[in-house]
C-alpha cells in the first residue's frame, strides 16, 4: 500500500516506473512511526505524497494501530498538518544517540 508506480513509454515498450513510496514500522500492537515518504520531483504536486500517507494511515488503522508518530524536517510540517498531524500535545521530544 505504499508504493506508487507510473507508466514510462520506452522505445522497448512500456515499463513501470517507482515514482513515490511510504515507509512505517510498527510493534503490530499500538504503535506505528513514518519514517519515509518520498515522490520523486517530477511528479511531485499532485497529491501523491499525500494518497501515500492517508493509504499508510488508513491501513495502520484498520490494523487496529492507534498511535501513529512520525518525524519531519521544518519545510514539509505543514504538509503532515494539513493531513491532521500535529506536533506532540505532550511536549515529549525524541531523543538521539550518536556515538
Amino acid at each position: 500500500p505504499g508504493v506508487s508506480y507510473a507508466d514510462a513509454s520506452t522505445p522497448e515498450g512500456t515499463s513501470r516506473r517507482l515514482v513515490g513510496l511510504a515507509r512505517a514500522t510498527s510493534d503490530h500492537a499500538f504503535n506505528a512511526t513514518i519514517w519515509d515518504v518520498v515522490v520523486d520531483t517530477e511528479f511531485q504536486g499532485q497529491g501523491l505524497g499525500k494518497a501515500l500517507v492517508e493509504q499508510m494511515v488508513r491501513t495502520l488503522l484498520a490494523r487496529d494501530i492507534g498511535n501513529i508518530t512520525l518525524f519531519a524536517d521544518n519545510k514539509v510540517v505543514p504538509f503532515y498538518r494539513s493531513l491532521g498531524f500535529v506536533s506532540d500535545p505532550e511536549g515529549i521530544k525524541g531523543m538521539f544517540l550518536y556515538p
